[in-house]
C-alpha cells in the first residue's frame, strides 16, 4: 500500500519513469527466458559453476578458453552462488536461475541512473533519460546475456549516487565491488575525484580526507584481487597492459598495437556494438540469411541517426547542468575504450557501457530542446516511439533467432550428456560447447589428446567460430582413426571415442 501511496502523489515524469522501468523489466525478463547462453557468457557460466561444485577458484583448469582464470570475480561468485541455491530444484532451475543476474542488475542499474539524473536536474530529464537507457539496444543487450557489464554498470552508478548523496563511504563501497566485478570499475574514481572537489574544493583537507577515504576503500574492496593475479600471472590487471607488467604470457594480449585506430572497422564496429549487433561484427548480418536485408539495414541505420539526434543537440545545449561532471565520466570511459583498442580488440562497444548514464544525461537535454518546438514536437514523439519499439523488435528477433541456432544442436550436446561419464574429457575448442557438454574440455594440442575420452568436432560450427579446428589440428586427429560413435549429418556434429 506505500509503495501505491508514493506513487499516487508523485509527479507525472516520475509516474511516467516507473511505467518505463516496469516496461523495461517486462522487456528484458521476457527475452532471457528464451536467451540461450552464448559468446563470453558460456566462459562466465562454466567458472561459476565450477566455483559452485568445487568450492574453490579456478586458475588453470580448462573452462573453456585456453588461458588462467583471471577476471574480477564478484558475479562468478554471486552466479555460484544462485547454481548452488537454486540446484535443490534441479539442473534446469539452477541454470535458468542464473540467467537472472543480468536483468536483475539491469533493471538496477535503470532505477539507480534514474533517481541519480532525478536528484541532479529534474524528473522531467530523468524520465527522458530513463526512456534513453531502457530503449538503446546495448543496454538492453548486456541486461540480458549472461555477462557481467549489468552488475559493472550498477555499481559504477551507485558509487556516484552515493557520493552525489554525501554518502562518502558508501560510495567508496560501491566504487571498489564495480571494480570486483570488472577492471573498468576503476576508470570511475576520476569522477569521484571531481565530485569531491566540487563539495569540498574550497576546503582542502576535507576534499584530500574524502578523497582518500572513497579511493582507499575501493582499492582496498578489490585489493585481494588485483594481488591475487599479480602473485599467480605476474601482472595485477592481466591481461591487459601485458607489455608493461610483463606477466603470465598471452600473445593477443602483450602488445600495443596504435595500427587500430587506422582501421576503418573501428567505427563501425564501435558504432554497430552500441545498436545491437553482436561485438559490432556486421559482417554477421549477412552470414546469417537475413531476408530482405538490403532493404530492412538502410530502414535500421535511419532508425539509429534518428534516435541519436537528441544527443547532438544536448552536447551542444548551454543549458545542461553540471555538464563538467558527466563530460568527464564520458571522457574516462572514451580513455578506456582508446586503451583497449590499442592493447586488446577492436570489437569494444561494450568497454563504454559504464558511460552511458552519462550519455543519457546529455540526450534527455537534447530531446527536450525538441519537444520544446511545438512544430517538431508531435512528430519527434512518433518517431522516438517507433524507433524504440524497432530497437525492442530488432533485439527479440535476435534473441529468438540465436535460442533457434543453439537447439538446432540441443540433440548433439544432450547426447554427448547422456553417454559420457561426468569425468571424461573432451577436445572441444572454444568456450561454449565446454559449456553446453558440461564436461572437462581441453583445446586441442598432441598433449591435450593424450588426456582425452572424447573428441567433438563440428566444422561448420559457426556459433563459436573458435571450435572450428584448422587443418593441420583437423587432420592430426583424423591420422588416429578413432572410433566414430555419433554422428549427426543435419549438424555436422562428430564425436569420436578417444580411448585407447
Amino acid at each position: 500500500m506505500g509503495l501505491i501511496k508514493n506513487f499516487s502523489s508523485s509527479d507525472q515524469y516520475t509516474k511516467y519513469s516507473v511505467i518505463i522501468i516496469i516496461l523495461f523489466s517486462i522487456i528484458v525478463l521476457s527475452l532471457t527466458s528464451v536467451y540461450h547462453v552464448s559468446g563470453d557468457g558460456c566462459w562466465h557460466m562454466s567458472v561459476s559453476r565450477f566455483i559452485s561444485e568445487q568450492k574453490k577458484i579456478p586458475l588453470f583448469e580448462p573452462l573453456g578458453r585456453d588461458e588462467p582464470f583471471w577476471s574480477p570475480p564478484l558475479y562468478h561468485f554471486v552466479a555460484a552462488f544462485v547454481y548452488y541455491a537454486f540446484s535443490v530444484f534441479g539442473h534446469n532451475a539452477a541454470n535458468f536461475a542464473v540467467k537472472l543476474i543480468s536483468p536483475i542488475f539491469g533493471i538496477l542499474s535503470l532505477i539507480v541512473s534514474f533517481l541519480l539524473v532525478k536528484k541532479l536536474y529534474s524528473p522531467k530529464i530523468a524520465f527522458y533519460s530513463a526512456i534513453f537507457l531502457a530503449f538503446i539496444p546495448i543496454f538492453i543487450d548486456y541486461s540480458v546475456l549472461s555477462y557481467v557489464e549489468s552488475m559493472l554498470v550498477f555499481f559504477v552508478v551507485l558509487s556516484v549516487y552515493f557520493l552525489v548523496n554525501g554518502k562518502i563511504v558508501l560510495s567508496g563501497i560501491a566504487a571498489g565491488l564495480s571494480v570486483l566485478a570488472k577492471y573498468n570499475g576503476l576508470f570511475i574514481l576520476p569522477v569521484l575525484v571531481y565530485i569531491l572537489y566540487r563539495k569540498f574544493g574550497k576546503d582542502g583537507k576535507l576534499f584530500y580526507k574524502n578523497s582518500l577515504i572513497v579511493i582507499s576503500l575501493s582499492l582496498i574492496i578489490a585489493s585481494p584481487w588485483l594481488i591475487r593475479n599479480w602473485i599467480l600471472l605476474g601482472n595485477p590487471v592481466w591481461p591487459f597492459l601485458n607489455f608493461i607488467f610483463n606477466g603470465y604470457e598471452l600473445k593477443s594480449f602483450s602488445s600495443l598495437d596504435l595500427s587500430r585506430f587506422v582501421d576503418k572497422s573501428l567505427i563501425l564496429s564501435a558504432y554497430f556494438g552500441i545498436f545491437g549487433v553482436p561485438d559490432g561484427n556486421y559482417a554477421i548480418l549477412s552470414a546469417i540469411g537475413i531476408e530482405h536485408l538490403k532493404i530492412l539495414l538502410p530502414i535500421w541505420i535511419f532508425g539509429t541517426f534518428i534516435f541519436l539526434i537528441p544527443l547532438f543537440i544536448g552536447f551542444f545545449r548551454k543549458s545542461v547542468k553540471e555538464k563538467r561532471l558527466f563530460s568527464l565520466w564520458i571522457l574516462a570511459y572514451f580513455a578506456l575504450f582508446l586503451m583497449y583498442v590499442a592493447n586488446a580488440s577492436p570489437s569494444v562497444s561494450r568497454i563504454m557501457l559504464p558511460m552511458f548514464t552519462a550519455l543519457a544525461v546529455f540526450w534527455a537535454y537534447g530531446l527536450d530542446g525538441l519537444l520544446s518546438n511545438i512544430r517538431l514536437k508531435g512528430i519527434f514523439i512518433i518517431l522516438i516511439i517507433l524507433v524504440s519499439a524497432g530497437f525492442v523488435f530488432t533485439s527479440a528477433a535476435k534473441t529468438y533467432m540465436a535460442a533457434n541456432y543453439w537447439d538446432f544442436y540441443k540433440g548433439d550436446f544432450e547426447w554427448a550428456r547422456e553417454n559420457t561419464g561426468s569425468n571424461e574429457v573432451f577436445i572441444a575448442n572454444g568456450q561454449c560447447i565446454p559449456y553446453n557438454l558440461e564436461r572437462t574440455s581441453l583445446y586441442f594440442n598432441e598433449e591435450n589428446l593424450k588426456k582425452s575420452d572424447y573428441v567433438w568436432i563440428n566444422q561448420n560450427f559457426w556459433l563459436d567460430r573458435r571450435s572450428i579446428l584448422d587443418d593441420n589440428s583437423l587432420k592430426a586427429i583424423q591420422s588416429k582413426k578413432y572410433k566414430l560413435v555419433y554422428s549427426d549429418k543435419e549438424t555436422g556434429t562428430e564425436i569420436y571415442s578417444a580411448k585407447q
